[in-house]
């Protein structure tokens, strides 16, 4: 093996390396990233416009007696 083809599979090796990582990050709980003091995912969090604060689905879904119902559509031709 030559110092090109080490070189290579070092350079493939550390960018596996980071891509686990930015997954585990991004995947982790958000309990877990503020323990270990992480900044939150990307698309996450107040004006960001990402998905947990652009839809409100998560601060309606505890409140209780506002039940939405559940709509399927008519498959029937």
């Amino acid at each position: 093996m030559g110092v090109s083809a080490m070189a290579q599979q070092i350079i493939v090796g550390v960018i596996v390396a980071v891509a686990a990582l930015y997954v585990l990050w991004r995947y982790l709980p958000a309990r877990w990233r503020e323990r270990l003091d992480l900044a939150p995912a990307p698309g996450c969090g107040a004006g960001s416009g990402g998905g947990c604060s652009s839809c409100g689905g998560c601060s309606a879904a505890g409140r209780a007696g506002e039940e939405k119902p559940v709509v399927l559509p008519d498959s029937r031709h």
